[in-house]
């Protein structure tokens, strides 16, 4: 068979076999009208068939989530076979859209479960196919749906943020974040035991000027049923160059006995402090408040009390005071 094959191709290509090739020309074409004649005929016939189709659900129950449901039927119906062919393998018409708000859906008697019947499907099939058929079946028989409640809960932003400065930059003020808390949706069980979210762990080098950076939240679903309100914050720090100084202070002396005073020796402090430069001529001595205080049950038999810093700016930063303690004199009045 295999010889009698290449010989019928040699005897084809030959140039002197040219009107045996002109017939085997006209016989191939006419199979081949004749095998397209039998398809149209074989296309016009009437066929049962089953096809699977996808189902797309829309327009859920307010404030139910879908979690479960069936997601395909199969069809069985009868058309012609041209028609089956071009729905079967030419064209996309295998999904249906599943309005739920439309839809007859039933609460099981038994089981936290919904349900609706494949047949009410049938409308939308037939409208789906477009051409003319009759529906024999759809299987399941009945489609099932599992809802959950839709939760809503506020959740604090906490910051995973760490920074660094150049030489003499310091922060002005604490870091500050935009939003402070954000809203998250989603299934109720996911939504249980969440508290907070923090942004994704992100480090700020050398900063010498204010910082003003969006940084992502890291969000713990990635999961589409769950919505947030935000997915970043805005992260802002003011940055100030700073510079060291010094300012010499009386001290108050308070005694603790009735009727007596405290004199202290020395009778001024130095304090050193730092400042940004913009408040550097804004420091004033009446800004700060230094006192030594005698306490007769603890104090009573020593020669020095402590010094304590009771009032000071809020824009500088004390480093020290020389001296921290005192020799006093109690005075009776």
């Amino acid at each position: 068979m295999k010889n009698r094959l290449i010989a019928l191709v040699q005897k084809t290509i030959i140039a002197k076999d040219k009107d045996f090739r002109n017939h085997l020309y006209i016989f191939l074409i006419c199979v081949g009208i004749s095998l397209f004649i039998w398809f149209l005929i074989k296309m016009s016939d009437q066929y049962v068939t089953e096809m699977n189709m996808s189902l797309e659900y829309k327009n859920l129950p307010t404030h139910k989530l879908l979690v479960k449901a069936d997601d395909r039927v199969q069809v069985k119906f009868r058309a012609k076979g041209g028609d089956i062919f071009s729905v079967k393998y030419l064209s996309g018409r295998k999904k249906l859209d599943v309005d739920l708000n439309k839809a007859e859906i039933k609460k099981s008697r038994y089981f936290d479960r919904y349900y609706m019947i494949s047949s009410e499907l049938e409308g939308k099939i037939t409208e789906n196919l477009s051409f003319s058929h009759s529906i024999v079946s759809v299987t399941p028989d009945t489609l099932f749906f599992d809802f959950e409640e839709i939760a809503s809960k506020t959740v604090t932003i906490v910051p995973a943020l760490t920074y660094n400065f150049k030489t003499q930059y310091e922060a002005y003020d604490s870091m500050s974040i935009s939003p402070l808390d954000i809203t998250v949706s989603g299934p109720a069980s996911l939504l249980d035991t969440l508290t907070y979210i923090k942004t994704v762990p992100t480090t700020f080098e050398d900063l010498d000027n204010n910082l003003e950076a969006k940084v992502s939240l890291d969000l713990p679903f990635n999961d589409d049923r769950v919505q947030y309100s935000a997915r970043e914050v805005d992260v802002f720090l003011p940055v100030e160059k700073y510079t060291e100084s010094t300012i010499d202070l009386p001290i108050t002396g308070i005694s603790g006995e009735p009727g007596s005073i405290i004199r202290t020796f020395p009778e001024t402090v130095q304090l050193t402090y730092r400042v940004a430069l913009k408040d550097f001529n804004s420091v004033r001595p009446d800004m700060f408040t230094i006192t030594a205080t005698y306490n007769p049950e603890r104090d009573n038999g020593r020669n020095f009390i402590r010094v304590n810093l009771v009032q000071s700016p809020a824009f500088i930063r004390v480093n020290r005071i020389q001296p921290d303690k005192v020799e006093f004199l109690i005075q009776k009045q």
